[in-house]
């Protein structure tokens, strides 16, 4: 994936996976954990197939971007490592939210 790419995807799902909100973060562990749980139980129990299919769809939905973010952040850490080769950065930025594209800029631009 093109690292500017990469840098943004990664600040999207750094905000859909580790959330600021408590009641986000309850949701986001009601997603990952209780979903998967109660589609579970519905499947055994002969339970509502809408209900079973919507907490499926819901946990892989979760799963899926959590997995997604854990490879974008090993794609982060070889960035910086990168940056620190090239003895970078060459551009900075007054908000830590967007380091990601500086990691890129400097893993993209020729020494």
């Amino acid at each position: 994936m093109e690292p500017f790419k990469a840098a943004d995807r990664y600040i999207v799902l750094r905000d859909i996976c580790i959330p600021r909100e408590f009641t986000k973060k309850i949701q986001r562990i009601n997603d990952m954990i209780l979903m998967p749980l109660i589609a579970l139980f519905m499947f055994f129990t002969s339970g509502d197939v809408m209900m079973m299919a919507s907490s499926a769809l819901s946990a892989y939905r979760a799963w899926s971007e959590w997995i997604e973010f854990s490879e974008l952040e090993f794609t982060m850490q070889r960035m910086r490592l990168r940056m620190a080769q090239v003895r970078g950065p060459f551009i900075s930025t007054n908000n830590p939210k967007y380091m990601p594209y500086v990691w890129a800029d400097a893993v993209v631009r020729k020494v």
